[in-house]
């Protein structure tokens, strides 16, 4: 019944935009939980990177009360830290799991496909700047709207998926 009155464009746009978030907000959660067990003891660190948590932070952490106080203010301080950070390309994302302890992100999860897949998301996470940005304004300096379809948006969408269940099914 719409078909030609209203312009779904706009819509794609807002489940490409959303796809990338809910990357980010998965790598952050995942990120949050490993980093948090880290502190805590009960997963090796297995990285060199630094977190960079204040000494406030730390001195919270070592005077907790209690294993359940302790955890909480770990969870506390190591997401106010990550809340900082963005988690939507390829190079933070593996950055990310390799401060963690899961290095090699790419080439363990996908393989000889590693590149293919960077590649895709590096293009989505790029769709997604232009967008929220830039609204989408084609860069050429004419003022027009790039052009986005439902199959832009499912593959974008779809990419982003094969990603976090790639991820998800690794570590």
């Amino acid at each position: 019944m719409t078909v030609g009155t209203v312009d779904a464009s706009d819509m794609y746009r807002g489940a490409l935009v959303q796809g990338v978030a809910a990357l980010d907000s998965y790598v952050h959660d995942v990120v949050l939980d490993y980093a948090v067990a880290i502190v805590l003891g009960t997963r090796a660190a297995g990285s060199v990177s630094r977190l960079g948590l204040h000494f406030g932070a730390v001195s919270d952490l070592v005077t907790a009360p209690s294993a359940v106080d302790r955890e909480m203010r770990a969870r506390e301080a190591i997401n106010e830290r990550l809340s900082t950070e963005t988690f939507q390309k390829p190079d933070d994302i593996g950055k990310a799991f390799a401060m963690v302890g899961v290095n090699k992100l790419w080439a363990s999860v996908f393989g000889p496909t590693a590149g293919d897949v960077t590649t895709a998301l590096r293009l989505v996470v790029a769709r997604r700047n232009g967008i929220v940005h830039r609204c989408d304004v084609d860069p050429s300096g004419f003022g027009a709207v790039l052009s986005l379809s439902d199959t832009d948006a499912l593959e974008a969408i779809s990419t982003v998926e094969r990603v976090v269940h790639g991820i998800n099914g690794h570590i």
